[in-house]
């Protein structure tokens, strides 16, 4: 435990000593001015800062350094490219719409590049990268546009049903919420990629089972995607992965390439045609591309990173703000109960009658961004933000999380969970609104692409849970017990899983 403690630091140390030897010294003409922020050591800049307060909620520690040097901030971990962080509307503007073509890229940790996935992954690659339209080209046809998410509803509706059957049948048993959500929405994407479920979603969310492997897999992936690494820092010692990040996404990752890949080579022996995506990747292959089985692979590890965790956080963020919140919950539950009269199932024809739904979704979006920091990399010369001149290769990080809690924007009670705000004049403010003090999906052509899909899938679900469902907790909790401390990998998810006990009612 000691020696974990002190292994960064004494990394940073044969870092810095390293550099002596090689007596590199950047010339000071060369470097452009640079926005403001904490003051480096020579040598290994702030790398302190990069290791310590980024390792635990970074968002939280972004946001506590931005009120210190303001909207606009700088800082150099090691020997690597500066990272700026922007946290105000009119910054996240400036970056992800007046400047977008110029932030093309995004910046890849060492650990990314494990089994080439950064190479490949719509996540990762430039916008300008051909590779990176086609995939977005083929996500969007099922994911994003009007008639893909058409042709996709009955799968949504189905799955959301399935979630309600299956919570009413547990009815006073403890159920972990996250879980539960997870499978059905891993269950619905695998469904739209290659027509088949990858969960056992009647064991997923039962309290005393182990998570379901997708949801342990992807966790791993996310909690070493954002760890701090002594490899971005000091990018000369990545070759000796020293924290062995790198090996542990690579398994991970193997483990996901090994089902796609099966996936892909039953298909191909069956010719079968389901219509789905894989369909449509396999055809398009075959016609004019050059995708590989490994282009295929991260692509699916993409879409399922992309929407399934979107849907299942949010819902559980929710799920947990209305437990607090008794009033807000019954509010609710009154609504759809109202709408729906005596149907027993909700469908996605039915949300449109739910303000109060979609405004809880959109409230808790604006407290918990699934993706609560986004990134870029400046790809071309003569890049401003602020006034200040960027330098090629420039991360900027762009604290979602801040600007939905900043005080100057949110003025009544920016820390409170008031689905209100979005009701009204409020109503207005979307997803993909020209307001960049609500942008929880971030903006652009490096928007996420599962927006469209959780639009529909979350309000979906959540209502499917409420619909003839009361929720209590667990016997001796109060509402207040309910812990909303966050744990943020590349997503933002309680620090502990909710559990709470659904009673069916007639």
């Amino acid at each position: 435990m000691v020696l974990s403690m002190l292994l960064p630091y004494m990394v940073l140390a044969l870092a810095a000593i390293l550099l002596l030897r090689r007596k590199h010294k950047p010339r000071e003409s060369s470097l452009p001015a640079a926005p403001p922020g904490p003051v480096g050591l020579p040598l290994i800049g702030n790398a302190f800062t990069f290791f310590g307060l980024l390792r635990h909620n970074p968002h939280r520690a972004l946001a506590r350094l931005a009120g210190t040097y303001g909207p606009i901030f700088s800082f150099r971990p090691g020997t690597t490219c500066a990272f700026v962080v922007l946290s105000s509307p009119a910054m996240a503007r400036e970056a992800l719409a007046e400047r977008e073509a110029a932030l093309a890229a995004r910046f890849v940790p060492d650990s990314v590049r494990a089994l080439g996935y950064g190479a490949g992954s719509m996540a990762f690659l430039p916008s300008s990268d051909p590779l990176w339209k086609q995939h977005r080209v083929t996500a969007g046809a099922f994911l994003t546009s009007s008639r893909g998410l058409t042709a996709t509803r009955p799968v949504r509706n189905r799955h959301a049903s399935r979630l309600a059957v299956r919570l009413r049948a547990r009815s006073g048993r403890p159920v972990k919420v996250g879980e539960a959500v997870f499978g059905a929405a891993n269950n619905v994407i695998s469904n739209i990629l290659f027509s088949e479920d990858v969960v056992d979603d009647d064991l997923a969310g039962v309290q005393g089972e182990r998570p379901p492997p997708f949801e342990r897999i992807v966790g791993v992936l996310f909690q070493e995607w954002a760890k701090p690494n002594v490899s971005d820092a000091f990018p000369f010692l990545a070759p000796l992965d020293l924290f062995g990040s790198r090996r542990r996404t690579s398994r991970n990752l193997a483990q996901l390439y090994e089902l796609f890949h099966g996936l892909v080579d039953r298909r191909l022996a069956s010719g079968e045609n389901h219509g789905d995506m894989l369909d449509a990747v396999l055809l398009e292959r075959h016609a004019k591309s050059q995708l590989t089985r490994s282009d295929i692979a991260k692509l699916f590890t993409d879409m399922f990173i992309g929407a399934s965790e979107t849907s299942n956080l949010t819902v559980e963020w929710a799920t947990a703000h209305l437990l607090r919140h008794g009033d807000k919950m019954e509010k609710l539950r009154a609504e759809i109960a109202a709408s729906l009269g005596s149907k027993d199932f909700v469908e996605e024809g039915d949300l449109g009658n739910l303000p109060y739904l979609h405004a809880v979704v959109k409230e808790t979006l604006r407290l918990h961004p699934a993706v609560p920091v986004v990134t870029r990399e400046v790809a071309a010369d003569g890049v401003s933000l602020g006034g200040f001149p960027m330098a090629t290769g420039t991360c900027i990080l762009v604290n979602l999380w801040a600007i939905g809690r900043d005080p100057d924007v949110w003025p009544d009670q920016p820390e409170a969970f008031m689905p209100e705000r979005f009701l009204g004049a409020g109503a207005a403010l979307h997803f993909r609104g020209s307001d960049f003090a609500y942008r929880p999906f971030g903006a652009g052509r490096r928007m996420c692409p599962g927006l469209d899909f959780a639009a529909r899938f979350v309000p979906l679900v959540l209502a499917s849970m409420l619909h003839k469902i009361e929720w209590t907790l667990p016997e001796g909790m109060v509402p207040e017990d309910v812990d909303l401390s966050e744990h943020c990998t590349l997503v933002l998810k309680l620090a502990k899983p909710l559990i709470a006990v659904p009673v069916s009612t007639p």
